[in-house]
């Protein structure tokens, strides 16, 4: 329908480029019949036979101007498609090493295709028959992919492509169009991915694959939670990695690192080693509660001197081992190590009289020269003493 109404619009363009000749094998636009008769009695125009009828050529438009050479230059030989029309090229004289000049002869629009009327719709001097742009004015023919359209009519002229479908009707065609299911005139790719902007998930990263994963819109290659589908576009560290899906999102973790595999990151773990989700710190030091051994005092530096599991700053013996950190008279002196364990003595006074129990319970005591009920100071010293040795064999 298309190629119909370009014809009727171009009618009169059709007319002036179509020749009417019948033959002109020496392209002087005189018709065959209209040539002159040659001299057959001339041994050189009777030695020119057509091979068709074996009998000499009777008519000038089978020289080269025989007005002037004769029957020297014979040009039957320039139709190879046999149209009747001429194309080709004589040097004259034939036989110089430095011809006096080439005389060239084009008047067939499409040399190696039939086409005796020599129509040329687009009027670019090649006849339709061998036009690769029939109604595109195309006088130089270039065709860049070899698919025999030319690139002037080609809507892929870089990509071979025949049928010259193009479903979106953009003007670019399916095999090469970056956005083949969607109008994209301008066939922008700011990422050069083969894929437009206007259907590309990752618009200034390459990712030709266009994948996925989590269905968000957004291409795994720029997405900051790929594994994620809810849109995520805050990163508050500047990582890559947005922050709903960042174990650290105020800590740069590139490789995400996690030790203890608790869903925080190792540079933002206040327990890197402990897994700890809640990340509590009551004492505030930047240890977690379940990896600091004063969590309610605190001690950064984590010294344990008796190695017990709690640290000098809040180890009620710090000097001696005491995991179970027993101080029945609530003195913070725990009672492995409280030489008066049933009575407060927070200053832990010497023995007086040098038997390792306290003054401040000790019945008997050479302080100030006093003298208590030997048999009670007795008493509480022998349990006291057998307290503490029964807590150190356990």
């Amino acid at each position: 329908m298309i190629l119909a109404l370009w014809l009727a619009a171009h009618a009169e363009d059709t007319e002036r480029c179509q020749n009417d000749l019948y033959q002109d094998l020496n392209c002087n636009t005189i018709e065959v019949y209209d040539e002159p008769e040659v001299d057959v009695d001339d041994p050189e125009c009777a030695n020119n036979l057509d091979p068709e009828t074996g009998e000499p050529y009777t008519s000038a438009d089978y020289y080269y101007d025989y007005t002037s050479f004769g029957c020297a230059y014979p040009v039957s030989s320039f139709d190879t498609d046999g149209d009747g029309m001429g194309y080709g090229s004589q040097p004259i004289p034939p036989d110089a090493t430095f011809p006096d000049k080439i005389a060239i002869f084009m008047c067939d629009n499409c040399p190696d295709d039939y086409n005796r009327d020599q129509s040329d719709i687009d009027c670019d001097d090649y006849g339709d028959v061998c036009d690769n742009c029939l109604v595109e004015y195309n006088p130089d023919q270039t065709d860049t992919d070899l698919d025999s359209l030319g690139d002037a009519c080609d809507i892929c002229p870089f990509w071979p492509d025949i049928g010259q479908e193009d479903h979106d009707v953009d003007g670019a065609g399916d095999v090469c169009d970056n956005c083949p299911n969607l109008f994209n005139p301008a066939q922008a790719d700011s990422d050069g991915d083969l894929v437009g902007d206007d259907c590309d998930n990752c618009v200034v990263t390459p990712n030709g694959d266009q994948a996925d994963t989590d269905g968000d819109g957004f291409g795994d290659a720029c997405d900051r939670c790929p594994l994620d589908d809810t849109v995520t576009t805050q990163d508050r560290d500047q990582d890559g990695l947005g922050d709903k899906c960042d174990n650290c999102p105020d800590v740069i973790n590139l490789d995400q690192a996690d030790v203890d595999g608790d869903g925080v990151g190792d540079p933002c773990d206040d327990c890197v080693f402990s897994a700890d989700p809640a990340q509590r710190d009551e004492d505030g030091d930047g240890l977690g509660d379940v990896c600091d051994n004063c969590f309610e005092v605190s001690n950064f530096a984590q010294v344990d001197d008796d190695e017990d599991g709690f640290g000098d700053e809040c180890d009620v013996c710090p000097e001696v081992s005491d995991p179970d950190q027993v101080d029945i008279d609530g003195d913070g002196v725990g009672d492995v190590c409280d030489n008066c364990p049933t009575t407060v003595n927070p200053d832990q006074e010497d023995s007086s009289d040098g038997d390792g129990v306290g003054d401040a319970c000790d019945d008997y005591s050479l302080r100030g020269g006093g003298c208590r009920d030997a048999g009670a100071g007795a008493l509480l010293a022998g349990l006291w003493v057998a307290g503490v040795l029964r807590r150190r064999r356990a």
